[in-house]
């Protein structure tokens, strides 16, 4: 698979490789945009498509992958769980709000980020597609 289809395409399957690819591609965009074109102290709307270009790509690529775990790329929203307990510690204090803010969060965010790139894939064609492919530069 194309380096661009897999990043910005939600059709098909991306193996565990293709995922860290992608998923390193993204971290260095980001990382590099951060610290080194971007001004950190001023914000500006136009500082804001760097990181939606990231998580469209992100969702791509992460979609591909659950194609390729035979599941549904609307499972993609379980992104949000650990998003809402973390805005719902806001409201609570104490062990609870340590518990939504920090814990549920990272422990949600450590399953599925192991859910997508440690499981092996499904070595069967499925609806999405045959194998899931590695990423091709050229």
């Amino acid at each position: 698979m194309r380096w661009y289809t897999a990043l910005f395409s939600f059709q098909g399957r991306l193996n565990r490789q293709g995922f860290w690819i992608g998923f390193g591609i993204n971290f260095a965009f980001l990382f590099i945009f951060a610290n080194f074109i971007l001004n950190p102290t001023a914000f500006s709307w136009i500082s804001i498509l760097p990181l939606l270009l990231s998580a469209y790509s992100l969702a791509a690529v992460i979609t591909k992958r659950l194609h390729d775990r035979n599941r549904s790329g609307k499972a993609l929203l379980m992104v949000l769980v650990p998003i809402l307990c973390y805005l719902c510690s806001s409201g609570t204090d104490g062990t609870m709000a340590w518990l939504l803010g920090i814990f549920m969060p990272v422990f949600i965010g450590t399953m599925l980020l192991l859910e997508w790139g440690v499981f092996a894939g499904n070595p069967e064609a499925n609806q999405y597609g045959s194998n899931g492919k590695p990423v091709r530069f050229r």
